[in-house]
């Protein structure tokens, strides 16, 4: 246990040691455009100096890795980084107020502080403050690779929409086949694979890099999810939360196939309201369950298969750690599950 958990520490401190650069540019982005004492910039300020530090920078240390393992230098992508960490931090200000999350890292959302028209509308500053700087960045790119980069950016936008967009279409929904609701993980999988490949791209690496790249984010986009939605199940609070406003967590609908454990589960759940014994027995019963453990083998295979393909990457320390990231993944799910 001490060894896994020296581990775990030791991935965080790489995450934020490859990512505070481009973190310290978007919030000073942030402050020094937020000088007003209205709301919205009351909500900016608050969202730069309190949720921001309790949350590991993850994409600009994707960024980081791929620009390196490409063989680039990653202290150069970092303007281009905070560009794109202010604009997945607006999707995920946005993602509050359609999940109601009221609380994160043990601290209120800008959601849960300032309302749902305030995180609404600082969500859009973030968006417009990492498009500008996103845009300002590419411009000392060459023609073909700013293209590229906007491009991706646009995908990724309008795949995440996508995802947002069906999500919402299930929860309405009374029941949900696991694959549907995969299927949205694997769309939402698409901001990791298109950072890494604008690492590659920074790096001015080939083709086949890019590509090798981008495949090893998603791979990775999908795991961390997966990691998620079991860490949602055995949290009681972020359960109850699912359970009021969002889908359940996928290890809970692949459970429900099972017409012998659906018959445990749904009375539990019917009134919507969790206590913590009714939690406890949720989770003995989907952990315990034939259906967690074939999810998690899944993954695994797919996780070593990845390991496999990113060994054609030329060496490097940034190799050495997309590696120990991919298998931090795998491992915390071992923890769970």
């Amino acid at each position: 246990m001490s060894d896994d958990f020296d581990r775990m520490e030791a991935v965080k401190r790489m995450i934020t040691e490859r990512g505070e650069g481009a973190t310290r540019i978007a919030v000073a982005e942030i402050l020094k455009s937020q000088t007003s004492t209205g709301l919205v910039s009351k909500a900016l300020r608050y969202f730069a100096r309190v949720t921001v530090p309790g949350g590991l920078p993850v994409f600009p240390a994707l960024v980081s890795l791929s620009t390196e393992a490409a063989g680039g230098k990653p202290e150069k992508a970092e303007p281009v980084a905070a560009g794109i960490a202010l604009i997945s931090w607006a999707a995920d200000v946005h993602d509050d107020v359609i999940d109601q999350s009221e609380v994160k890292y043990a601290k209120k959302t800008v959601y849960g502080k300032f309302g749902s028209t305030i995180a609404i509308l600082a969500g859009d500053a973030l968006l417009i403050l990492g498009s500008t700087l996103l845009n300002k960045e590419c411009e000392a790119l060459c023609e073909e690779h700013r293209s590229e980069i906007l491009d991706l950016i646009q995908e990724a936008t309008l795949e995440i929409g996508n995802a947002e967009a069906k999500e919402l279409a299930l929860i309405k929904k009374p029941e949900i086949k696991p694959k549907d609701y995969l299927e949205i993980i694997r769309l939402k999988a698409v901001v990791p694979e298109i950072i890494c490949r604008i690492g590659g791209i920074l790096a001015e690496a080939d083709r086949e890099t890019v590509e090798i790249l981008g495949q090893y984010g998603r791979t990775f986009g999908i795991a961390s999810n997966i990691r998620d939605e079991f860490l949602d199940l055995v949290d009681h609070s972020e359960l109850q939360n699912r359970l009021s406003n969002e889908v359940l967590p996928l290890p809970i609908l692949y459970a429900l196939q099972d017409l012998k454990l659906a018959g445990k589960i749904k009375p539990l759940i019917k009134n919507r309201t969790l206590g913590k014994k009714e939690s406890n027995k949720i989770v003995k019963i989907v952990l315990g369950s034939k259906q967690a453990h074939s999810l998690r083998k899944e993954l695994d295979l797919k996780i070593e298969k990845e390991l496999k393909h990113i060994m054609s990457l030329r060496n490097s320390e940034a190799k050495k750690e997309l590696v120990m990231l991919l298998l931090a993944t795998k491992e915390g799910l071992y923890e769970i599950v």
